[in-house]
């Protein structure tokens, strides 16, 4: 299932415009900041959810036990729980993240308006995602394989992965059985499932359901995209690719040595500096509070 930026629906709320698309179990939400920032947005508001996010243009400020600054281009994952944080932006910015559902969305106008929210039927176009992405504030690991570079990092129950495809790769995947939800950050892609084939290009986000049927994925040429998997789906028998296993067992000795809950920020300091060159539905409960309560983006409830 894929899904274009174009294609969203979109809610406003005091100068912020919100992207959303639900894929399966999971949402997905992207947050437009006007040139005034955060500021008199409910982004501000103090939080204790869990949060996997991107921040695709400007810089975002997290407030809280661990101030950590995430520029343009930086994945990130923001344990749960006291004490809380809240975010801040002074300026223009492009936030993006998955959020786990537990119940459906009601996003009828009607039901918006009474979250303080607005539809937005005739939505601007959308910015392009950066063409690469880095793990900020938590440790990862990069591989480099051929033409293809692999980063990861264990954010909570989901597995982050940004795989990047060099020129000429012709890169094409074993079957997989796992649940993937994913952004495209640049280039072209064939998502192939054992029952369709979709093309994919740079912006759109997908949503592999858990298989059989399978997937796999082929690339001809240079191309970026980052996903999450879950990593209690990848203990369970069925096919997957050979490299998120060996990640898998990588992080899980280096994961015996660290201190519970020191690898995300939010309730936990920084552990590590930032790298440079996720049961079927991770994370607290929760549905997208940018349209179920007063928090807009990343949330779960």
């Amino acid at each position: 299932m894929r899904v274009s930026l174009r294609e969203m629906k979109g809610v406003s709320q005091g100068g912020m415009l919100v992207r959303y698309a639900v894929l399966g179990p999971t949402a997905f939400a992207l947050v437009e900041l006007p040139e005034t920032g955060s500021l008199g947005t409910s982004l501000e508001d103090s939080c204790e959810q869990e949060h996997w996010g991107f921040v695709l243009e400007g810089e975002v400020r997290l407030e809280g036990p661990s101030p950590h600054t995430f520029g343009p281009g930086t994945a990130f994952h923001i344990a749960p729980g006291a004490p809380a944080h809240r975010f801040q932006s002074g300026g223009a910015a492009v936030i993006a993240g998955f959020v786990p559902l537990t119940e459906p969305i009601d996003d009828t106008p009607e039901a918006l308006r009474r979250r303080g929210l607005e539809v937005v039927r005739r939505m601007p176009a959308p910015q392009s995602p950066p063409s690469l992405m880095r793990v900020s504030g938590m440790p990862s690991r990069v591989e480099v394989r051929g033409a293809i570079e692999l980063e990861t990092a264990e954010m909570g129950q989901w597995l982050f992965t940004r795989t990047t495809f060099g020129p000429l790769s012709g890169y094409a995947s074993g079957w997989c059985d796992l649940p993937h939800w994913g952004l495209v950050l640049s280039g072209d892609l064939v998502l192939n499932h054992e029952d369709e084939v979709e093309l994919l290009t740079a912006g759109d986000v997908f949503y592999c359901p858990p298989g059989p049927p399978g997937h796999h994925f082929e690339v001809a040429d240079q191309a970026t995209i980052v996903d999450y998997t879950p990593i209690a789906e990848m203990n369970r028998d069925g096919r997957q690719e050979a490299w998120r296993t060996s990640h898998r067992r990588r992080h899980s000795v280096a994961g015996e040595a660290k201190t519970p809950g020191g690898d995300s920020l939010g309730n936990a300091a920084v552990h590590a500096k930032d790298a440079r060159p996720p049961a079927s539905q991770p994370g607290t409960p929760g549905q997208v509070t940018a349209l179920g309560g007063r928090r807009v983006l990343l949330a779960a409830r």
